[in-house]
């Protein structure tokens, strides 16, 4: 399923370029209802390729992909009218931070969406001439949709002309997986994230610090088992619990993204990529009423962060915090 604001997206796309009679058409040839989309609604995610195959019907120029392509720009000028662009825009300051920072802009919007299964966004590789990226979705079909999303954000938001093309089409069975090659001037980029790591020298820091600083966080070994907890989060679960020395999967069950728990494969995506993990065992007693009282709706806790690779620890670092919680559940933690 898909929220309306995407299939409002596409009508608008069509009066804009094609007129309110060619809309009027899509709208007889296809039986709906209304013309126009509650923003907030539900609807079925098919409709967005139907309404392309029955535009290129209409109009007999181009084909289905094309469109897809033309409604993934619309998209994104849709969005800004209802003020998102502000989120866009916050990306960086240039092209590639916009698309290291994707899944972060996603999960910005879980509010206003929270029924949304947003993909998943990744790159792996970068180089002075673009980049290769990842879309991994339980949709189908959307790739060139997602093209054209990425143009008009470059050109839009950052006045870049970028060529994408699809490199590899790796999805299974059970899921979307493309990936992308995103041609654009990445070198002014890239030399300035050279310059600022050139010769930066910070002061060490240790546990105790640091764990002051992230009293959530959860350190685990290279085989994924936790070694040390921050006091906050292991505060939520019973004193006579074990957790240190335990498998994180025996602990918490991972929700997005949509990866096998392993170390390398964790590292590989957790520079930019937002984790969520949901607790498997029982919560403390206090806990759970607290977590009941202050904005859960049950005895479990969700966290939400990145995983950041502690070089000195040889070890990964789940900085993050809890999710749907208020302020004086947070103090009593």
């Amino acid at each position: 399923m898909i929220y309306g604001i995407l299939l409002e997206s596409c009508r608008y796309g069509v009066r804009e370029v094609y007129g309110h009679e060619t809309w009027k058409r899509i709208v007889q040839e296809m039986n709906f209802e209304h013309e126009s989309f509650t923003t907030l609604g539900r609807y079925d995610e098919s409709l967005i390729e139907k309404i392309s195959q029955t535009l290129a019907d209409i109009l007999h120029e181009g084909d289905p992909d094309l469109y897809m392509q033309f409604f993934g720009e619309s998209f994104v000028k849709f969005f800004t009218n209802y003020g998102y662009d502000k989120i866009l825009r916050v990306a960086g300051r240039h092209f590639r931070d916009f698309l290291h920072s994707i899944d972060q802009l996603h999960d910005s919007t879980r509010f206003s969406f929270p029924k949304m299964k947003s993909p998943l966004f990744h790159v792996t590789e970068e180089d002075d001439n673009g980049a290769i990226l990842h879309y991994k979705s339980k949709r189908r079909g959307f790739q060139r949709y997602i093209v054209g999303q990425l143009k008009e954000c470059a050109l839009r938001f950052f006045k870049e002309e970028i060529f994408v093309r699809i490199q590899d089409d790796i999805s299974t069975n059970e899921y979307s997986h493309i990936v992308f090659r995103v041609d654009f001037d990445n070198y002014m980029a890239r030399s300035i994230e050279r310059r600022l790591m050139q010769g930066l020298k910070l002061p060490d820091l240790t546990g105790a610090t640091f764990f002051k600083i992230f009293p959530f966080a959860i350190l685990l070994d290279p085989q994924m088992r936790i070694f040390h907890m921050g006091r906050s989060i292991r505060n939520v679960f019973p004193a006579d619990t074990v957790l240190i020395g335990r498998f994180l999967e025996d602990v918490f069950r991972l929700i997005r993204p949509d990866i096998l728990l392993e170390y390398n494969k964790v590292l590989s995506y957790g520079r930019h990529i937002v984790f969520v993990i949901e607790s498997k065992v029982p919560l403390h007693t206090n806990s759970s009423t607290y977590a009941k009282k202050f904005g859960s709706n049950n005895s479990l806790i969700r966290l939400k962060g990145q995983m950041k690779l502690i070089t000195a620890w040889n070890m990964i670092a789940f900085l993050c915090h809890p999710m749907h919680v208020l302020t004086p559940y947070l103090i009593f933690l």
